[in-house]
């Protein structure tokens, strides 16, 4: 096979991941990009600046890419498609693991604030040690670790286990009211520590927090840890635009949207996206090909834009006394997962006309 040949006008300016392949199939690479015909000029256009790069592209055969709605939803799949696939150029996040991130509030006399992960199968979270009061799920354990280092930190909350009779390090540096010698009531710890946690409970209101401490700092002339306030702050903004392709569900779904001959699939583990897209015709054999898709055990949604075409899916899943139900949201994230699912099959299918390609796999 000749060298790969890297057109721009094959790929969209929009949000989303890319797949990187070699010859042999084999996914080499995963990525992300607010705009993906740039991100990906940049590997063809301009020579790679560390030898890693230039061995990656000297190594792809073809690219698929994976259109989302926001820059937050590419940051999440990018995520997901590592930890499943654990491509071999990718070296970030392929150890982590996929959790329901939250903040613990201990069962003491001065509580302390604890991250706490559940795993999406398990009914309690790990990383407390059982009792406490659970904060979240946040959008990410990023933006949970962010969030809790600034709350700890802005309002003087304690970390010390157990409390010690002297005043620490912290203290000294402003970061903790000293509640240990008692530079403070435990009343006035209990205010502060309750406004934390109204804060926690509406992440959309952290960056305007941080936003207030940034100024605070840069008017105390503090302008190297104000700019590391303005870095966090913004990556905090990013989450918090919607998602929907990492949420918190305890069972299985499968999105097909259906369009004109095609459909296009998603998998949908416990609430992520994380595998490839599946495009296919919608021909005889459309059905036998998406059960394969389907778990053999637990709960399984169908969520799809046209329920009649989708019952012989649905009949074929009982019959193999599979647990589905199917659905045809009007709204909420079902809804949006159903439309990245339409993007992503126009853009194939367009794809596919002008390369003379599948859609299933376009190179």
């Amino acid at each position: 096979m000749d060298r790969f040949c890297f057109e721009p006008d094959r790929y969209p300016e929009e949000p989303g991941c890319y797949l990187m392949f070699d010859r042999s199939g084999q996914l080499l690479y995963v990525g992300k990009a607010v705009n993906l015909r740039r991100r990906l000029c940049s590997y063809f256009q301009s020579k790679p600046d560390r030898p890693k790069v230039a061995q990656l592209v000297q190594e792809i055969a073809d690219i698929e890419i994976m259109i989302v709605r926001n820059e937050n939803e590419s940051f999440t799949l990018e995520t997901n498609l590592i930890q499943y696939y654990k491509p071999p150029y990718n070296r970030a996040k392929k150890r982590e693991s996929s959790v329901y991130p939250y903040i613990a509030v201990t069962q003491e006399p001065v509580p302390r604030l604890l991250s706490a992960d559940r795993e999406r199968q398990a009914p309690r979270a790990s990383g407390a040690s059982g009792g406490e009061r659970l904060i979240g799920p946040f959008p990410n354990p990023v933006f949970r670790n962010y969030a809790l280092e600034f709350v700890i930190d802005n309002y003087k909350l304690r970390t010390c286990e157990p409390l010690p009779s002297r005043l620490c390090m912290r203290y000294y540096l402003g970061k903790c009211g000293g509640i240990c010698e008692l530079k403070e009531t435990e009343e006035q710890y209990d205010e502060r520590m309750s406004g934390v946690l109204q804060l926690l409970s509406d992440p959309g209101g952290m960056p305007g927090e941080m936003e207030k401490a940034m100024e605070a700092l840069s008017e105390r002339l503090q302008f190297e840890k104000a700019k590391d306030m303005y870095v966090r702050l913004n990556a905090l903004r990013s989450m918090l635009d919607e998602q929907a392709v990492n949420v918190s569900r305890d069972h299985h779904q499968l999105a097909v949207f259906f369009g004109s001959g095609h459909l296009l699939a998603a998998r949908i583990e416990y609430g992520m996206l994380r595998t490839r897209f599946v495009c296919i015709a919608v021909d005889s054999e459309w059905v036998q090909r998406l059960i394969f898709l389907l778990p053999d055990k637990g709960l399984i949604e169908i969520i799809t834009n046209d329920m009649s075409m989708a019952e012989p899916l649905v009949r074929l899943a009982r019959t193999r006394r599979l647990k589905v139900k199917a659905a045809v949201p009007a709204r909420g994230k079902k809804l949006h997962m159903l439309n990245i699912c339409e993007r992503n099959l126009i853009y194939r299918l367009d794809y596919s006309t002008k390369t003379n390609t599948n859609c299933h796999n376009p190179s």
